[in-house]
């Protein structure tokens, strides 16, 4: 249509130009008024975003710890929320204590924190609670009496003493070791502590000898630590890890060793690295605890009761659960995909 179709047209249907002037101003007019609606609901929607912090033990240099952070971003997008992850580079817990302190004071909509020592947090996180900012245990809960326990909302992790008693017997129904030894990669971990007590706990009432050895969170001097071991201990047939940072260099010692079957090694928590060595018959066994949900889980939960008030009571567990040749195949899509 040509420009005289056009203000023809525009004539006919106002009736004369003072009309078809008029509704192009009213027109105009209407429509700022919309697009001003539109970005105050889309400016009240950013605000009701929530943040949430997660401060865990852990850093990235962990593998365990990318499948955690993984679980936390598709949560935090899942939901729209903004989820800000801090952790140290390697274990220090005065380091960790000093993330949770810097998170709290930045009044977070909510907070998700490995109760790692409960002690050393108890102060820290009762200031929070107490400033309304409410809490999620992950991957360590507080062990204490209920008298003494942090007010957390809930736990969402592994019963870590029984992630030790499952490691222990699944070893003792694949033989019965002469000597054992638990590398522990962060000595005083809570959760840890209490895997290596389930693991000393069922192995001591076969009165079979069993020690803990500090291996460090270095790979190499883990390495090392445990080749001096064996040399010391020369009948120490059973190596138990607890954690990929214990696992990965037991792997390498009995490989380059050629100790295959001759030193049976039973680890906690999943990498390719360790599903490779399940399959070669390299390790025995391992212990899951689905860590992808200790990321993921929390961030839901705290949406869910800024939202509504809804949340679990007492412990959400994900774990222990065995993996051994009999299911590794099917556990390792998920490994490799990020989800473990």
């Amino acid at each position: 249509m040509n420009q005289v179709g056009e203000a023809y047209t525009a004539w006919e249907i106002c009736g004369n130009f003072e009309g078809a002037l008029s509704a192009f101003i009213l027109g105009g007019i209407f429509v700022k008024r919309l697009v001003t609606l539109l970005l105050v609901a889309l400016l009240s929607v950013a605000a009701m975003s929530y943040t949430f912090y997660v401060v865990s033990h852990g850093g990235p240099a962990d593998p365990f710890w990318g499948v955690v952070m993984k679980g936390v971003k598709d949560a935090a997008t899942k939901f729209g929320v903004d989820a800000v992850y801090l952790g140290p580079e390697k274990f220090s817990l005065k380091e960790f204590i000093d993330l949770v302190n810097s998170a709290i004071v930045k009044k977070p909509d909510g907070l998700v924190v490995t109760i790692t020592n409960p002690v050393a947090l108890d102060e820290p996180l009762r200031k929070a609670i107490e400033m309304g900012i409410p809490v999620v245990a992950i991957n360590v809960p507080d062990d204490r009496a209920a008298d003494q326990k942090i007010p957390y909302l809930c736990y969402v992790g592994m019963n870590e003493y029984l992630a030790g008693v499952y490691a222990a017997r699944r070893m003792l129904q694949e033989f019965t070791p002469k000597r054992a030894v638990i590398g522990i990669h962060e000595p005083g971990h809570a959760g840890l502590e209490a895997r290596a007590k389930g693991i000393m706990d069922i192995l001591g009432e076969k009165k079979i000898p069993v020690e803990k050895l500090d291996i460090t969170t270095d790979p190499t001097k883990a390495l090392t630590l445990l080749k001096s071991y064996l040399t010391k201990y020369p009948d120490t047939n059973a190596i138990f890890t607890l954690g990929p940072l214990g696992a990965h260099p037991a792997i390498q010692l009995v490989e380059e060793e050629n100790l295959v079957g001759k030193v049976k090694i039973g680890a906690i928590d999943l990498t390719t690295k360790i599903t490779d060595a399940i399959k070669k018959g390299v390790v025995v066994f391992t212990i899951d605890q689905q860590q992808y949900l200790q990321g993921y889980l929390p961030i839901v939960f705290l949406y869910l009761y800024k939202e509504f008030g809804l949340i679990p009571h007492e412990d959400v567990l994900t774990g222990p659960s065995i993996v051994d040749k009999s299911n590794v195949d099917i556990v390792e899509k998920t490994v490799q995909l990020g989800y473990r």
